[in-house]
């Protein structure tokens, strides 16, 4: 068994990762389907996903991290946050 450094110092406290894809619309699955299927859409940069195959939707509506902007802001290109709000 491995004995326990005392004096090492303490780790840093992970930082956490803006959810900024949130549920958009969601959808029982189909017959000899096992998932919900759900659309993702994020409030940074505008990205919307297709009809996803998801978790319990009540786990999706907690949020997923965008893959284009990584809930960065600084990440998003100009034209992509005109779509955004033209949208809107």
């Amino acid at each position: 068994m491995k004995q326990l450094d005392l004096f090492r110092k303490p780790r840093r406290p992970a930082v956490p990762k803006p959810r900024t894809l949130h549920v958009v619309d969601a959808g029982l699955p189909g017959p000899g389907k096992r998932h919900p299927r759900i659309q993702l859409e994020c409030e940074v940069c505008g990205h919307e996903t297709g009809w996803v195959a998801g978790r319990a939707v009540a786990i999706e509506q907690k949020g997923r991290v965008c893959p284009k902007c990584k809930g960065d802001p600084a990440n998003v290109k100009p034209s992509a946050a005109k779509e955004a709000a033209s949208a809107s």
